[in-house]
């Protein structure tokens, strides 16, 4: 009888033991273990020379990333359950391209109006949109994952 339960034990012990590793393999995959809930370090600077302290706040209407002539160009950041940033604004005519940069979860970026959408993508990826903003107004862009965009994961276009 003391065999049994002592396999008994033993048998519970392993599996304890798999669940904890297999649980610190998720945490190490999704960053939980930077401190913030969603795995982001949002406001951190690390590992850059010269650099320390908090990030400086960014406008989220702020100046468009390079791009070709004519073009303005975005990089949206997508985590749970949030864009950043969470306005864009362009002027009518302009040639839109929004990057959407995954940097946690399984998301999407659409804007209805225009009728256009990325791709789903896992954290990590990217994917692109490019249009024309040819109507003035302001529009919702979101992620069409599920509830995500019932959960606030939405932002601003604004074209003038």
């Amino acid at each position: 009888m003391n065999k049994k339960l002592l396999a008994i034990v033993i048998a519970v012990l392993v599996i304890l033991i798999g669940v904890s590793v297999y649980l610190s393999g998720q945490n190490q995959k999704t960053g939980v273990e930077s401190g913030m809930p969603d795995g982001s370090n949002v406001g951190k600077i690390e590992d850059t020379p010269g650099m320390t302290g908090e990030m400086p706040a960014v406008s989220p209407t702020d100046a468009p990333q390079s791009a070709t002539p004519g073009e303005k160009a975005f990089v949206v950041d997508a985590k749970n359950f949030s864009f950043a940033p969470s306005a864009i604004t362009v002027n009518k005519g302009d040639k839109v391209k929004i990057t959407l940069k995954n940097t946690g979860g399984f998301h999407d970026l659409k804007i209805d109006e225009y009728g256009v959408a990325t791709p789903r993508i896992n954290g990590g990826s990217e994917a692109s949109i490019q249009f024309i903003a040819d109507k003035t107004g302001t529009f919702e862009y979101y992620c069409s994952v599920g509830t995500h965009r019932q959960m606030g994961m939405k932002g601003t276009l604004i074209v003038k």
